[in-house]
């Protein structure tokens, strides 16, 4: 059960914006590394550049799917909470009206019977 009453903005959270700055800073460093590594084979400086960015993006990659991923499971919790209280309310005023209606609906057909 989700103790923070308090709705989870994305947009305003820190370690989740974090998280997608890293996910997206380390595709964009595993890409250059990929293209050094590539291009300049030959050149022993480029090559220990490259993989290196190479590496270096794949742990800026895990660190952003960490926070990335736990922000997103409370947020998913949290929507989760709040659709099963507002269905059970929802649920709950309607069953809290299905015996007055019943009741309603055979009394005017009894009218209606006896008329």
């Amino acid at each position: 059960m989700i103790t923070n009453k308090k709705p989870l903005i994305w947009w305003k959270d820190r370690k989740l914006l974090a998280g997608v700055i890293l996910v997206i800073l380390s595709l964009i460093l595993g890409s250059y590394g990929k293209i050094l590594f590539i291009i300049k084979f030959y050149e022993p400086i480029y090559l220990i550049t490259g993989l290196s960015l190479y590496v270096f993006s794949f742990v800026l990659l895990f660190i952003g799917i960490f926070l990335v991923g736990w922000e997103t499971v409370k947020l998913i919790q949290q929507r989760t909470y709040h659709h099963v209280k507002k269905t059970v309310k929802e649920t709950y005023e309607y069953t809290k009206e299905l015996p007055k209606r019943g009741y309603d609906y055979t009394k005017k057909l009894h009218k209606k019977i006896v008329k």
